[in-house]
């Protein structure tokens, strides 16, 4: 089987949230904004891969860059390279729109996600990152 990646619709809502609740634990609802692109893999019909990008733009260099999130696919179909294909498709999807690069966080349990981030030619930083909750 050939593994499709294609940008999300409104009715793959529910495929989604089935893929990033067993990933990680959450849902989403339906929203649209140019800033972000949702991609989706779908392997013998069935939608079962998803990835977040966010665009960020730096006035000071007057440059954007994306930001990589969710990256997941279903269990059963782990192993099969739709992680790889979701990761390539989204370093075309920056290219073609000038960014200048891709960037990602990572939990440092997520030890298979640091070796698919690592084959894909993502390179560690030596940085800790910051974040205070507001909410």
């Amino acid at each position: 089987m050939k593994t499709i990646i294609r940008n999300y619709k409104d009715d793959d809502l529910d495929s989604v949230n089935v893929i990033l609740n067993e990933a990680f634990h959450v849902s989403k609802k339906s929203f649209f904004d140019s800033n972000f692109i949702e991609l989706v893999a779908e392997y013998d019909g069935e939608v079962c891969g998803y990835l977040l990008l966010t665009c960020v733009l730096n006035p000071i260099l007057e440059k954007k860059y994306f930001l990589v999130d969710y990256v997941c696919v279903l269990s059963k179909y782990r192993g099969l390279g739709i992680s790889d294909e979701l990761m390539k498709y989204a370093e075309t999807v920056a290219r073609e729109r000038g960014a200048m690069y891709l960037q990602l966080t990572c939990s440092t349990y997520r030890i298979s996600a640091h070796r698919l981030y690592e084959r894909c030619g993502y390179m560690k930083r030596d940085s800790d990152i910051y974040r205070k909750v507001i909410e």
